[in-house]
């Protein structure tokens, strides 16, 4: 039994501002352990639940912050940038029996814990098919082209609320409680790798969660946080103007969506 884990970092407890996910500073260095720490847990639990084999893939900023000498010493680490799969890095890689999501957040657009959809820079809102959607949403989809079912996800009680909707058979751990983009009720460590261990050992055993799966192709619009940004992501071919802060393309594929939406957002970084 595999199980790939993709990890983020905003929905992490004890992590609520922006510092805390930048490199350079003492609290994204707290921020890291904390990360790991709730990894290690889920990888913990996997193994419980007759894993046999456990990915890491980073999924957030550089994809460069799980600490690897502290990772369970039974899981495999992806990390660094660029990479064609994104968040989603290792998917490719044979035959995956779940995937989780830990460390995830809501939506751009709405209320949550630093709530921003790929780049919360230059990205307003994404929506597919006309339905905003988060990071989960296009994982979970990229996850289902592939046969793999979402399992778990952890996060925010606003990332809880939007995921239960869409993984409605998944295991889905609280880890704090949102009070504003910049704020929250933080769960205790201890308390959140109790509770991640125990939801990654019982996922693997859910017989009711099924791969995500939507027929193609997908229309896809984004608004901009910037006329800028708009005017930057219209240069793309296939790409059409809507609006000046919204651009929209139409994609055949789960992955051709993500591969088109990491690079307006690798456009955006590169002259921010």
């Amino acid at each position: 039994m595999r199980v790939l884990i993709s990890a983020d970092i905003e929905g992490i407890s004890g992590i609520c501002d922006p510092e805390q996910t930048r490199p350079g500073s003492q609290e994204y260095e707290r921020a890291r352990r904390l990360m790991t720490g709730e990894v290690n847990a889920a990888v913990e639990g996997a193994l419980e639940g007759g894993a046999t084999e456990v990915w890491v893939a980073d999924g957030h900023g550089t994809y460069r912050n799980v600490i690897l000498e502290d990772l369970h010493p039974a899981a495999c680490l992806v990390s660094g940038k660029p990479r064609l799969w994104g968040m989603m890095a290792g998917l490719n890689e044979g035959r995956w029996n779940g995937l989780f999501m830990i460390g995830y957040h809501a939506r751009a657009g709405a209320y949550g814990v630093l709530a921003h959809t790929i780049n919360g820079s230059a990205f307003a809102e994404i929506r597919v098919n006309g339905v905003p959607v988060g990071e989960y949403f296009l994982n979970g989809l990229l996850a289902g082209a592939c046969g793999v079912p979402v399992r778990l996800l952890s996060g925010d009680d606003c990332l809880a609320a939007e995921a239960a909707a869409v993984f409605p058979h998944a295991e889905i751990v609280t880890v704090k409680r949102a009070l504003s983009t910049r704020a929250a009720v933080h769960s205790h460590p201890e308390i959140v790798h109790k509770a991640l261990r125990e939801a990654a050992r019982r996922a693997l055993l859910n017989p009711l969660c099924r791969p995500l799966s939507l027929p193609g192709p997908f229309a896809v619009q984004l608004s901009t946080v910037r006329t800028y940004h708009a005017d930057l992501f219209a240069a793309m071919p296939g790409v059409e103007r809507l609006s000046p802060v919204c651009v929209g393309f139409t994609a055949a594929t789960p992955l051709d969506v993500c591969r088109t939406l990491n690079t307006f957002s690798a456009m955006a970084a590169s002259v921010a």
